[in-house]
């Protein structure tokens, strides 16, 4: 068991801060909602329902996450954006990653959007991160779990991940995880 006598409630439209020391839990916390791990006992809940109940496919339109340990495939930019909404156009793939700080970088590949990811677009960190934040935004879930992602950022892509993190944010409910304060700044619970 990793965690003991949790209680939390991450209101809708919300965004929550858990703050804590390494190793204290929090990410395994956060990957309970999207269901990357189950409780042994008690229930992680969205809108009441027990996410164990939820079918994958309907939790994944209701969950988006962006975690530290960035996870893109070896598919061109523009697969890897839409991978929660294959059917997505072109228009909606370019505004996602407007919206999230990378668009600019993948026109200056030579295939721009079909470039693949490790062969023809090599991604930084901080970019790379921009591309799941794209994928989320283009996701548009209601609950969104953000696990430190800009942890292996650069200064200069921090600020264009937190950039495109307050939009990603907007109206939806959030649980955030943060070893630096700067960065939950303005959250409504910690």
């Amino acid at each position: 068991r990793v965690l003991h006598d949790i209680a939390m409630s991450c209101e809708p439209g919300t965004v929550t801060a858990l703050v804590g020391a390494s190793g204290s839990g929090k990410s395994t916390l956060a990957k309970l909602v999207p269901r990357f791990y189950d409780v042994d006992a008690g229930r992680v809940e969205i809108g009441g329902a027990d996410v164990r109940e939820i079918a994958a496919s309907e939790l994944y339109r209701e969950v988006g996450f962006v975690f530290q340990d960035v996870q893109l495939l070896r598919v061109s930019l523009r697969d890897n954006i839409a991978l929660c909404r294959p059917g997505a156009t072109t228009e909606e793939i370019e505004r996602a990653a407007q919206a999230a700080q990378v668009h600019d970088r993948i026109l200056r590949f030579e295939r721009g959007y079909d470039s693949i990811v490790g062969e023809d677009a090599n991604l930084s960190g901080g970019e790379a991160q921009r591309v799941t934040i794209a994928r989320a935004l283009l996701a548009d879930s209601p609950v969104l779990v953000l696990d430190e992602a800009t942890a292996f950022a650069d200064p200069d892509s921090e600020a264009a991940i937190q950039t495109a993190l307050s939009a990603l944010a907007a109206d939806r409910t959030v649980l955030v995880i943060a070893h630096r304060l700067h960065t939950i700044a303005g959250v409504d619970q910690i």
